[in-house]
């Protein structure tokens, strides 16, 4: 009976044993299968997660050419509206600039030279086929063709008004989230002469009043 009951009892601990060896065996294998989960389980997050970032990344990109553009389109917009100190603002302080082979002293002296060399004579500038390329979270490029009008009113010793073609080469710079001009290079190909021309006046005709109709 004693050998009996210790027979039992080695039985039952080989049983006990086995049972505990199998559950730190399946422990064992489920930490085992975390360790080699989890990683695959990050890298898929993070693949997840960069194209977000890189459509994040466009977006922005995309963002940065059009402000450029629309900086640009102002930068003529203002030559030709005689808006000088609006002009000056369009670049960094410490801007550099060379148009023509003329290099200027500062934003402002390039502005307000154009406005004494100018004054009301009337002009017309476009860029077009603009290639931007961002080189930088704060900085970036372009090259733009270009064409200018500049005439003169009629008369004696009037300079010579022309049509220019040529292009600029640009850098740029973000300044507290907003695009300026950082450096400019005008290069013109050619200048046709053109006639001088005296706008209309069109102010007594705007001021005159209109004429009645004759009644029937």
């Amino acid at each position: 009976m004693h050998e009996q009951e210790t027979r039992n009892t080695s039985a039952w601990r080989s049983r006990i044993g086995a049972s505990a060896l199998a559950a730190a065996l399946l422990v064992v294998g489920g930490l085992g299968a975390v360790a080699l989960t989890s990683p695959s389980a990050n890298a898929h997050d993070r693949s997840a997660s960069e194209p977000s970032r890189s459509l994040a990344a466009k977006v922005q990109r995309l963002e940065d050419i059009e402000d450029i553009h629309q900086l640009k389109a102002r930068y003529f917009r203002f030559v030709d509206e005689k808006k000088h100190d609006e002009l000056a603002a369009l670049f960094t302080p410490h801007a550099k600039l060379v148009t023509d082979g003329i290099t200027w002293k500062s934003p402002k002296d390039f502005a307000y030279t154009i406005r004494d060399l100018t004054g009301k004579a009337p002009s017309a500038h476009s860029g077009m086929m603009p290639e931007i390329t961002i080189t930088g979270p704060n900085t970036a490029s372009g090259i733009w063709s270009m064409q200018d009008v500049l005439t003169f009113p009629a008369g004696k010793d009037a300079p010579q008004g022309h049509h220019g073609y040529g292009q600029y080469r640009e850098t740029y710079r973000k300044i507290d989230g907003k695009w300026l001009i950082d450096s400019v290079l005008l290069t013109r190909f050619r200048m046709d002469p053109i006639p001088n021309w005296t706008p209309p006046n069109t102010a007594a005709s705007e001021g005159a009043p209109s004429q009645a109709a004759p009644a029937k």
